[in-house]
């Protein structure tokens, strides 16, 4: 059985009122927090996001192994079955190519996923207690996970960001 999350959820109406609670959070410390909203908005993505994500550096990681791992297959093929075709070079780079860079894309795809899928905290065993069906249709929500001692204070702060409703999940 998962363990119950603990937190505090703010219902607001409008965008600018949700990221006036965001920079309220951050303002106090707390960066722990989802943004549930019934639309993409950049705005909000843009205010949660402090850096760049860390998937292009796995998906380049991954794609530059990919590379050598396919030229360095056709290169060892070649040396261990020397097929001398028409005075050609044994270790021939442009025959290579083909095979290095479906390599290259292969092995960044693959890496792409699997660094997105952890890196967005996916599969999610244990999701967030906090969801009200309005958050689909009008409103937008921030859920804010915290301990039953710091809920309070927690609460205070996104009320005084203009909440329309404020729920405190304490188990």
């Amino acid at each position: 059985m998962s363990k119950r999350k603990t937190g505090v959820l703010a219902t607001y109406e409008h965008v600018d009122t949700t990221i006036d609670a965001i920079r309220a959070l951050k303002k106090d410390g707390r960066k722990d927090m989802t943004v549930i909203t019934p639309v993409p908005n950049h705005d909000i993505a843009d205010e949660l996001s402090d850096t760049p994500s860390p998937v292009r550096l796995c998906t380049f990681v991954g794609g530059l192994m990919g590379g050598i791992l396919g030229f360095s297959l056709c290169a060892f093929t070649s040396l261990d079955w020397p097929l001398i075709t028409n005075g050609k070079e044994i270790l021939s780079i442009p025959p290579f190519m083909v095979i290095t860079f479906e390599c290259t894309v292969l092995i960044g795809g693959l890496t792409n996923l699997v660094a997105m899928l952890f890196f967005s905290g996916l599969p999610d065993a244990n999701p967030a207690t906090g969801f009200d069906p309005r958050l689909s249709a009008d409103r937008f929500g921030i859920w804010v996970p915290c301990g039953p001692a710091d809920a309070e204070k927690v609460a205070a702060t996104l009320r005084g960001a203009g909440a329309e409703e404020v729920r405190i999940d304490a188990a």
